[in-house]
């Protein structure tokens, strides 16, 4: 995979492959008998949900610049089935307001297999562009006293989804993509070190694949306009909020958390959403506080809308993770009582393990311990986030430390080799490394080149690894 691809970079024919848009590809093809193994090379700009026969596979691509753009390697076999089979993929353009640490060049999607190239990526592939989704961008004119709440922000835009202009079931393979357009080839794939020229130099995925798990999401913690307990929660008991009302839904997840949360709700035709997460409530001088006390305390920032179609078991979830310790439903309903079925948090984070352990006889230390170890694996996705809910980036002084205590703790580099590489690329003609890397946007501070020197150090003295730190002494 060093150099030239079998297969192709595809976008949409017509519409801008630089702006916002969520896109839909899917290619449908027959298969004599199921087989044994089937090996896909896959990847995505900005970002990719991957689906075989209506099964979620994998999201990525691991977060890189485009001199190191990572692909993908799945074995997509145990998903497809004798006869008619569908590959399908959900890609993801940020547009302009795209998180900080996210690199990109157009909207396109690519695919490969191993042996059979039956499912490549190119002419034969359908696209269609995501009507019902559509972005709203932080401003101070939505997230209330912007950016006195939030400070900087990095992170995602927010989502608003609606639910009559959405392709219900896109990536099942029963669905029709008669009215689909063909996919506009770009130029083939290629791989670091291919030397005529191309977008994205395509490397292999350096870390393991993110976990995902399924969380419940902790209580509810108080409500305005309607009685609910926490049985749509955790008990599948679906709540009902009336017709023509407008009722406020106050979680408390009890801990921080990250990933993805998943709304499904039934009829509430014409209803409204609005999905607002935050780490902590605020109190009347905007002052966080007592992260545990909620009284006379108001919920600020992030916020994805969602606009139910009056059909069923309508999914809501956002395009990019969201991080919350409280939740907050606020829901306006038209003439058409809504059902809330389930609403739980799919939690994504880097696999780390907590192999190495502390005591002490100071209880206070191991409950420190706890929640550092839990921030730490929080911000450990494809890079080391300096926080979870504002910025997301990778920046120096806070990887060295996180790279020490994971290594230390986990017993697991990937991250931490990951980090020295990407910072080792950022240097710039004089010498200096960047603060953060991934960054689409340059930041030098001095003292952060010190710092990788230092973690330079810190890792020859904690791995019997000489060769890497070759590839490293130049910079």
């Amino acid at each position: 995979m060093r150099h030239v691809w079998r297969a192709d970079w595809i976008t949409h024919p017509s519409e801008s492959t630089s702006d916002h848009g969520v896109f839909h590809f899917r290619r449908t093809f027959e298969l004599k008998q199921k087989p044994d193994r089937f090996i896909v090379y896959v990847s995505g700009d900005n970002r990719y949900r991957l689906y075989v026969n209506g099964d979620y596979i994998c999201e990525g691509p691991a977060r890189d610049d485009l001199h190191h753009w990572p692909y993908e390697t799945v074995d997509i076999a145990p998903h497809l089935r004798q006869g008619k089979n569908v590959i399908a993929a959900q890609v993801v353009n940020f547009g302009e307001d795209r998180p900080g640490g996210q690199f990109s060049h157009m909207t396109a999607f690519i695919l490969q297999s191993q042996d059979d190239p039956i499912a490549d990526t190119g002419g034969a592939w359908k696209v269609i562009r995501n009507e019902g989704v559509s972005p709203i961008a932080i401003r101070p004119d939505n997230v209330p006293h912007y950016p006195q709440v939030l400070g900087f922000y990095a992170a995602c835009p927010m989502d608003k989804v609606n639910a009559a202009d959405y392709p219900w079931g896109w990536e099942r393979v029963d669905f029709d993509d008669g009215d689909w357009l063909a996919a506009r080839v770009v130029r083939k794939g290629a791989g670091r070190g291919f030397p005529y020229g191309t977008s994205w130099f395509l490397t292999p995925r350096a870390i393991d694949m993110l976990e995902e798990k399924v969380e419940q999401i902790a209580a509810v913690e108080r409500t305005v306009g309607i009685q609910a307990d926490d049985g749509f929660l955790r008990n599948g008991d679906p709540l009902l909020v009336p017709a023509n009302s407008s009722v406020s839904i106050l979680l408390d997840n009890e801990v921080l958390t990250m990933g993805y949360p998943e709304l499904v709700v039934s009829k509430g035709r014409n209803a409204e959403i609005k999905i607002t997460y935050a780490e902590a409530l605020f109190d009347k001088n905007f002052i966080k506080g007592d992260r545990n006390e909620t009284a006379d305390k108001k919920i600020y920032g992030v916020f994805d809308l969602f606009k139910p179609d009056g059909g069923e078991s309508r999914l809501f979830r956002p395009t990019w993770i969201r991080a919350f310790r409280y939740l907050q439903l606020d829901i306006r309903t038209d003439d058409e009582p809504l059902l809330i079925n389930s609403l739980h948090n799919r939690f994504t984070a880097y696999p780390l393990r907590e192999r190495g352990k502390f005591d002490s006889d100071d209880a206070s230390l191991k409950a420190i311990w706890d929640a550092s170890w839990r921030a730490l694996h929080l911000c450990a996705r494809e890079t080391y986030f300096s926080d979870a809910y504002y910025e997301q980036m990778q920046y120096i002084g806070d990887t060295r430390v996180q790279g020490l205590a994971s290594l230390v703790v986990s017993g697991d580099d990937a991250l931490f080799r990951n980090a020295l590489r990407q910072f080792d690329e950022s240097r710039v003609p004089n010498g200096l490394t960047q603060s953060r890397y991934p960054a689409r946007e340059l930041q030098i501070i001095p003292t952060y080149s010190l710092l990788y020197i230092a973690m330079v150090h810190d890792y020859m003295m904690l791995r019997d690894d000489p060769g890497f730190i070759r590839e490293l002494a130049p910079g």
